[in-house]
């Protein structure tokens, strides 16, 4: 595979971002200044019509930008989730829920990409999957001793261990040593400003050698407890050549930000509850969409799959929550669900 130029990795980016469906942005850093926007983007900054090129996001929002920025620039984070308020018309603000990520492997960091959502909380990709045999998200929560205390059951594919080898033990003991000291730095900037972040690690499988993954934290309360995601992958997320790998950068930011938003959930349900370590991360995205009020045909068409394998999913999960119906299910986990710890 031929590196690309450093300028490309923008330029390719600004080329599928003005495309996307997403309401995306490239943005020059630390100005913030719009290189590239999406439709959706555009409506969403300039509702009465207009550009947003060369103008700085901070001309459209009320505050400034998370000191996050700086790590990512500096190289500590690749990416990380902040909220910010929208300028309305009216002389009002709206808030922004945001996620940026760094185009770019090497420093300094020149661009990042920003996905941007009217509202503060339930972010949706509208993006399909992926194409391809990728691995899913693995997702947990650990208690402010670090502790592993839930993971889905799709880390037994990913690394090997079954749930029941992983819950208890630290959560620094699946990271390389070699890549402790970021993700503890990444977990210290999570619990400052209290949003998400993502960092590049290798974690450490049952057997073989070290794998590179993306690791998005999520701080909880009591701080340093946290959700977690592991996502694998081969390279990491930043583009190593233009317009394809544009392409898969933004579908797996949208991965990560679903991650995100099914550990988020996983948080808020009790730890003791028999038979949570047993679902994989699809089947608590499902149960998820399902407790909050979508209902089949809802989360079929969010999820890019049939209404059928929706059922599958919930089956496999009545199975191993030892409930019968929908219905079953939802009283039991909005009888054990917690406010959310953000």
């Amino acid at each position: 595979m031929t590196q690309a130029h450093p300028d490309s990795h923008w330029s390719a980016a600004a080329e599928v971002v003005g495309k996307s469906p997403l309401p995306a942005l490239v943005l020059e850093v630390p100005s913030e200044r719009i290189v590239a926007a999406s439709p959706a983007a555009i409506r969403l900054l300039v509702p009465e019509g207009g550009s947003v090129l060369g103008r700085s996001l901070e001309e459209f929002t009320a505050d400034t930008p998370t000191g996050a920025l700086q790590l990512l620039m500096a190289g500590r984070l690749n990416g990380y989730e902040t909220h910010r308020l929208l300028r309305t018309r009216g002389g009002g603000t709206v808030p922004l829920l945001v996620w940026v990520r760094s185009i770019q492997r090497g420093t300094p960091r020149s661009h990042v990409v920003a996905v941007i959502w009217e509202g503060d909380d339930r972010a949706e990709t509208l993006l399909p999957p992926p194409a391809g045999a990728e691995l899913p998200p693995v997702v947990g929560t650990t208690g402010a001793d670090l502790v592993i205390d839930r993971v889905s059951s799709d880390i037994e594919s990913f690394l090997g261990f079954r749930p029941a080898d992983v819950v208890g033990k630290s959560i620094l003991e699946l990271v390389d040593p070699a890549d402790v000291a970021n993700l503890l730095w990444a977990l210290a900037e999570a619990t400052s400003n209290k949003n998400a972040v993502s960092l590049r690690v290798r974690v450490i499988p049952l057997d073989g050698d070290p794998l590179w993954c993306q690791f998005l934290l999520v701080p909880l309360i009591p701080p340093p407890s946290f959700a977690f995601a592991l996502l694998p992958s081969a390279d990491g997320i930043e583009i190593t050549e233009p317009s394809d790998e544009a392409e898969k950068m933004l579908r797996r930011l949208g991965r990560a930000i679903e991650a995100v938003r099914v550990s988020r959930e996983l948080s808020e349900i009790a730890r003791d509850l028999t038979g949570l370590s047993e679902l994989s991360t699809r089947e608590l995205d499902v149960v998820g969409r399902l407790v909050s009020g979508d209902r089949v045909p809802a989360i079929a068409k969010a999820l890019y799959i049939s209404q059928s394998t929706v059922r599958n999913h919930l089956s496999s999960a009545f199975r191993k929550l030892r409930v019968a119906s929908q219905q079953e299910l939802i009283s039991l986990l909005r009888s054990v669900r917690r406010p959310p710890n953000r």
